[in-house]
């Protein structure tokens, strides 16, 4: 474990985080209900609150923070297949474009400096609290699928429902 592996992943987690708030954002152009504008938000703030955390990091480890386009590309390129999606079928599909994403930042927490664990922990549960909000959405478990985001959140979003 070397820790130009784990600057690499740490540089990976920051721009998922790009690709993340590009795509919620877009979503919240297609899904118009007052609780899914709420959840989709909720989602986009985990996002955003995400990057924030990691830049101290970045920063320390002298590597960029600049958002790559190839990132928003990226997420706009996801929101392209969500597409002609009810949120049901929009809530499956975003486990399956988010599940290779918890996988790889388990991987990259494996990678973590101890001063850094704490934090690339942080991201394992970050990612899996997504998952697991569009799993029990597609299930049609709404009424909870937001809790475990919720309480990652400094700045949580006002529920308008």
């Amino acid at each position: 474990m070397s820790l130009q592996e784990f600057k690499v992943g740490l540089v990976e987690l920051y721009q998922g985080e790009v690709i993340g708030e590009v795509l919620f954002s877009r979503m919240l152009e297609h899904y118009g209900s007052a609780d899914q504008l709420y959840k989709l938000g909720t989602l986009l703030q985990l996002e955003t609150e995400a990057k924030a955390r990691l830049r101290p990091a970045l920063m320390q480890l002298g590597l960029d923070l600049i958002e790559l386009d190839e990132s928003r590309n990226q997420g706009n390129d996801f929101y392209q297949t969500f597409e002609g999606m009810d949120w049901e079928a929009a809530m499956g599909h975003l486990a399956t474009v988010v599940k290779p994403f918890v996988q790889r930042y388990r991987q990259i927490a494996e990678l973590a400096p101890p001063e850094y664990q704490q934090l690339a922990n942080s991201m394992v549960v970050h990612e899996q609290s997504i998952l697991d909000a569009a799993e029990l959405e597609a299930a049609g478990n709404g009424d909870r699928s937001m809790d475990d985001v919720v309480k990652q959140l400094v700045f949580p979003l006002p529920k308008q429902v």
